[in-house]
């Protein structure tokens, strides 16, 4: 089953009717995101590896992915496919983009990241981390992956796979990795917004607004460089992010508060019980104040807001977001803030069903060449749901 997401503003245009995707939709798309690979060789590989992705069932390894093809030959030149070519990764996951924004505007871009399980420590990038559902420590991999949120749901275009100084610190694993050169620990926030910057982009003209984790990060610094990218924003800040009042007329004020602060204090500005989309208990109230990022780099000032959505039976829960999307309602903006939820969810559904978890070789170049034509199926599945 496809997730769930609250409904949001429709301002990218509607999703695609089925006559637009031709007869053979599965071809069609991999033409489409396949056609930088130099040689047509790759291109049908690129084309097998897609539909073995969607056509097998359980673990999708490179074997049970080849089986599908019936040619006993193949598993060893998808095999090569993945971990050996030379093919890049990154114009396939622009013609991605494009692709969903052609046929499926997304109404958001979520920046999410996603713990993969592994059995043992080999896969490269796996290590040591805490599972974000259990709690408990497993051997997993760590990715930080773009996801455009359609009407149909959620679907990846762009990753970057977390490295720890384990991998990065020790030679032998950077050799059998085969990690480039300049490989180093990726910062999410960071990582965000290179693919905002670099794949976002591709879906076309119109910006839907980002939802994004700065909770870590100076969230001034990262709403100034989306709104330069002409991206709207969402991003989850801490109680303690430092921000300055709007007076009524719009000016700021001569102080500095944090939002904890600036969310209990005279000038928020109540909006009663909202019921978050999803699983939440019971109705939480909402509140909104007119401000600004303190730590706000030189350059434009834009009016923001910072939303806080608080449960009235345990204040220490409470969320806070930063947000220029000062024309939403405050329920609006709460339905928005709830579709990363939404996102975990396709990370364990769909995304688990067609293969993100089953990447098996070992390189960093094959990682990213499965994760990519992994994201295309996701894409396929998203988009032929009432076909398949």
């Amino acid at each position: 089953m496809l997730p769930v997401f609250p409904a949001l503003p429709d301002t990218a245009g509607a999703f695609a009717p089925a006559a637009a995707w031709g007869e053979d939709p599965v071809g069609e798309l991999a033409r489409r995101l396949l056609g930088s690979l130099a040689r047509s060789d790759q291109r049908r590989s690129g084309e097998l590896y897609l539909r073995g992705l969607l056509a097998a069932t359980g673990r999708r390894s490179i074997r049970n992915i080849a089986a599908q093809t019936g040619v006993p030959a193949d598993a060893q030149r998808l095999h090569h496919f993945i971990s050996d070519s030379t093919w890049s990764w990154r114009p396939v996951r622009r013609a991605l983009a494009h692709h969903l924004g052609r046929l499926a505007p997304p109404r958001a871009w979520v920046v999410h990241t996603a713990t993969l399980p592994r059995a043992g420590r080999g896969g490269v990038g796996a290590d040591r981390y805490a599972d974000p559902r259990t709690g408990r420590t497993v051997d997993a991999q760590r990715a930080v992956g773009l996801w455009a949120v359609t009407e149909r749901g959620g679907c990846p275009v762009d990753w970057h796979l977390q490295l720890t100084p384990r991998w990065l610190d020790d030679p032998g694993l950077r050799e059998r990795a085969a990690l480039p050169a300049d490989a180093t620990a990726v910062d999410p926030v960071a990582a965000g917004l290179d693919m905002v910057r670099d794949t976002a982009r591709a879906a076309g003209p119109h910006h839907p607004p980002v939802l994004l984790d700065a909770r870590h990060a100076p969230a001034g610094r990262v709403a100034a460089r989306l709104a330069a990218d002409g991206f709207p924003y969402l991003l989850r800040v801490s109680a303690a992010q430092p921000l300055t009042p709007l007076t009524a007329d719009g000016r700021d004020t001569a102080r500095t508060v944090t939002a904890g602060q600036l969310a209990t204090g005279p000038a928020a500005r109540p909006f009663g019980r909202v019921r978050p989309p999803g699983p939440a208990a019971g109705p939480h109230e909402a509140v909104r104040v007119a401000c600004r990022a303190a730590d706000t780099p030189p350059g434009p000032r834009r009016r923001q807001l910072l939303l806080a959505r608080r449960d009235p039976y345990r204040p220490a829960h409470t969320a806070y977001w930063l947000t220029d999307l000062t024309t939403l309602t405050t329920a609006a903006l709460v339905a928005l803030a709830a579709v990363p939820a939404g996102i975990a969810g396709d990370v364990t559904g769909t995304g688990r069903r067609i293969g993100l978890y089953d990447f098996e070789g070992r390189t960093f170049a094959g990682w990213h060449r499965h994760i990519t034509l992994a994201s295309a199926a996701h894409a396929a599945a998203l988009l032929l749901h009432d076909r398949t």
